[in-house]
């Protein structure tokens, strides 16, 4: 089995046809049949119907469409990366995350990276949300992993949800919310609060509520905004208020205290993490770190 039969295979599979892959390939049509039947030979089994001279997939062929696929990409995957190290290719890639991230697929993306590009050098940088967004828009990253909102605009630049989180409440574990399997937002009335979210002005006459979750009522027993996770589990812990965290923060290691974390129904409304990079000039090195990610 070679690579060339499984690309001759998978144009078959999506033509139908010996003819249209003949031409794709630039090759006589006897030649597709003589590799398609070697490939049967070898599998030993029939990956097509002929009929009419028509053809379609049977359920060995329809089997074999994915791994094709798998093993086709990997094959091209690997021709990129040997052309790489060939070219000796080299550069700086300037990275930008957000806080928190470090508990998420970001630190295998990034090991898995430099593993496969060895002569790029990464340039990482943790910070919070309204740096993130400063230090891009002053030029100091190629691409950044940022928390989605519309406070934070980007001139310019595209960007990509990369995922999704729910968020909870977080109680010293002898309140009266400890014990519950979730939590609603009525019950936060009357309960002090704590969000961890980044501080930035919003315009009085605003229309972008920077937490849409919350209603106004909820909003006037914000006691503390900050971005350090590690004071807000403090404040919890010191009878300060209770507070409302996204996912990625809950299964950070933690500091040794007594604290309860609990689902907060916020109806469909999540965290959202967003890349951002530049939609011209960008650093020609991050299209390969985009295919990480």
């Amino acid at each position: 089995m070679t690579i060339r039969q499984l690309e001759y295979f998978l144009t078959a599979a999506q033509t139908l046809s010996f003819t249209k892959t003949a031409r794709q390939f630039f090759i006589s049509q006897s030649a597709v049949t003589q590799q398609i039947h070697a490939l049967e030979e070898e599998f030993d089994a029939k990956l097509f119907l002929r009929r009419n001279n028509r053809i379609s997939l049977t359920p060995a062929g329809e089997t074999l469409v994915q791994d094709a696929e798998m093993m086709v990409a990997r094959y091209d995957d690997a021709i990129e990366k040997v052309h790489a190290a060939r070219d000796g290719m080299s550069g700086e890639l300037r990275i930008g995350y957000l806080q928190g991230m470090e508990m998420s697929r970001f630190p295998r993306t990034v090991q898995e990276f430099r593993s496969d590009y060895p002569g790029i050098q990464i340039s990482l940088n943790r910070d919070n949300a309204v740096n993130l967004h400063d230090d891009y828009l002053n030029g100091k990253y190629d691409i950044i992993f940022n928390v989605k909102n519309p406070l934070l605009r980007y001139s310019n630049s595209l960007s990509k949800t990369i995922g999704e989180y729910p968020y909870y409440v977080v109680v010293p574990t002898d309140h009266y919310l400890s014990g519950m399997r979730k939590v609603e937002l009525r019950q936060l009335r009357y309960e002090k609060l704590i969000l961890h979210d980044f501080k930035i002005e919003v315009p009085a006459n605003s229309e972008i509520h920077p937490h849409p979750f919350l209603n106004k009522e909820i909003m006037k027993n914000v006691a503390q905004v900050t971005d350090d996770i590690e004071n807000i589990l403090i404040f919890v812990a010191a009878g300060i208020g209770i507070a409302i965290v996204p996912e990625f923060d809950v299964f950070k290691p933690q500091i040794n205290i007594n604290l309860s974390y609990i689902p907060l129904d916020t109806g469909d409304y999540r965290e959202k993490l967003e890349i951002v990079y530049p939609e011209k000039d960008a650093n020609p090195l991050l299209r390969y770190f985009m295919d990480k990610i």
